[in-house]
């Protein structure tokens, strides 16, 4: 049935093979050449189905059989696994590739960590095609769990080529993730923080790479690169920190030029439409960013007038608010004002914000950031607007466990204006279709009142 042309009926007999090697019920007088021959054609085949089938099959019968599979090593059976990713640019073939589940077998170990195969991973790891490179990627994650093979992975250039990986848009998120496998081993850590891991995730941050989504949740990734000790340190204190270069951060890989060539552009499209008159070269009245990760969080808030990117600044800050080292960052970036003032953006995720806030509140010197500048609050104590009213109502509940927080909004006068008639405040006479709104954002106010005067 395995010399049959038709794929079908060949899967059908690989799938029978592979249930017979897995209940252990080889027949004692299969030719193990001649069986390893036959599956390595089939894989040769690359088809979509037989393919993995025949990878399945040959995985099966090595795990049962020591003969067979030491006669599939001599049969350089881990050439031909190899070889796939050399033909499917695409991902296309499906199935285990059967490195990593005969990797459990020492003998199997032994000869990996010889010849070129470590080392043909690692240049398919660094292609262009996005899928080649995921799958050689994936591969390396899961064999450097093997001290002998991490060895020959290190040296043969594997970490480098993850971490460059991470500069390249449609490979870094998947690149990331490897990445944390291998920051539990200290030896693969000790290379990993040698190189420019910082400034990759920097721009990662910068491009909201982390917005995107690979088998998981590019946020859930971040959230753990977060939770490393040692990624967060050097991203908050970067030693190869990114720069700005006529107006962009500064790109390491061969998509420098687009990206330059890109915030420029923006940069005379944004000039233009405010009608802002500007000496290209002249940027005195530009803020200084601190150049690491809240940095980087507070010019996208500044300087981008979508709400797409504030919301991912937010999204960040949202999960990185959870740490002390972080929080003390944000002191020092004084981002606090910026991110009150998306209270006023529309399209803001507020649940979001709010949920920052409530994170950086139990902190003494981020709660003396929130107090210290109340042009926004006056602002939005101001507001005859139901929305940004029930923003601000909303925001103001998530700070109103905080004294000096009440106490600041209390000796506001514009508070006090808020407490003698909250719908005449509001005034709905000026917009009677809306009159609902005003009256949902008047008892919002009504009931923040009685928060901050108990």
């Amino acid at each position: 049935m395995l010399k049959e042309k038709s794929p079908i009926v060949v899967v059908a007999a690989l799938k029978i093979l592979a249930v017979v090697a897995g209940k252990g019920n080889i027949p004692k007088n299969i030719e193990c050449g001649e069986l390893v021959k036959r599956l390595k054609t089939l894989i040769k085949r690359r088809d979509f189905f037989v393919t993995p089938a025949a990878v399945a099959a040959l995985c099966e019968f090595c795990r049962k059989s020591p003969e067979l599979r030491a006669e599939a090593i001599g049969r350089d059976i881990l050439v031909t696994l190899i070889d796939l990713f050399e033909f499917d640019k695409q991902g296309l073939s499906g199935g285990p590739r059967g490195l990593v589940l005969l990797a459990e077998f020492e003998d199997i170990r032994d000869a990996l960590a010889q010849g070129p195969h470590i080392r043909k991973l690692v240049a398919f790891s660094r292609d262009d095609a996005v899928e080649k490179s995921k799958e050689a990627t994936e591969e390396l994650k899961e064999l450097s769990g093997y001290p002998e093979l991490r060895k020959r992975i290190i040296a043969e250039g594997g970490l480098d080529s993850i971490v460059d990986n991470l500069a390249k848009p449609d490979h870094a998120l998947f690149a990331a993730d490897a990445l944390l496998t291998l920051m539990k081993y200290d030896d693969a850590k000790e290379r990993i923080l040698n190189t420019t891991v910082d400034l990759r995730l920097l721009q990662m941050i910068d491009e909201r790479i982390f917005d995107g989504t690979i088998h998981r949740k590019g946020i859930d990734i971040l959230a753990d690169i977060f939770k490393n000790d040692d990624l967060r340190s050097v991203m908050l204190n970067p030693m190869n920190p990114p720069s700005f270069d006529d107006g962009s951060w500064n790109f390491g890989c061969k998509d420098a030029p687009h990206q330059r060539l890109k915030k420029a552009a923006n940069y005379v499209m944004e000039k233009t439409f405010r009608r802002q008159v500007k000496n290209a070269m002249d940027d005195s009245d530009s803020p200084k960013y601190p150049t690491n990760f809240i940095g980087i969080l507070r010019k996208m808030i500044e300087t981008y007038p979508l709400d797409s990117v504030q919301n991912s600044a937010i999204n960040y800050l949202r999960i990185i608010a959870d740490y002390e080292d972080a929080r003390q960052a944000m002191v020092d970036a004084e981002i606090i004002g910026p991110l009150l003032w998306c209270l006023k953006a529309t399209d803001v995720d507020i649940e979001a914000l709010n949920d920052v806030l409530r994170k950086i509140a139990p902190d003494e010197s981020l709660r003396r950031e929130i107090t210290r500048d109340d042009k926004i609050l006056v602002e939005m104590l101001s507001s005859h607007y139901p929305g940004e009213v029930l923003r601000m109502t909303a925001a103001l509940e998530s700070l109103s466990s905080y004294g000096e927080i009440r106490q600041k909004v209390r000796e506001m006068d514009e508070y006090q204006h808020l407490k003698r008639d909250p719908l005449y405040y509001l005034d709905p006479q000026h917009h009677p279709h809306e009159r609902d709104q005003y009256t949902i954002a008047s008892q919002a106010i009504t009931s923040i009142i009685r928060v901050f005067d108990t």
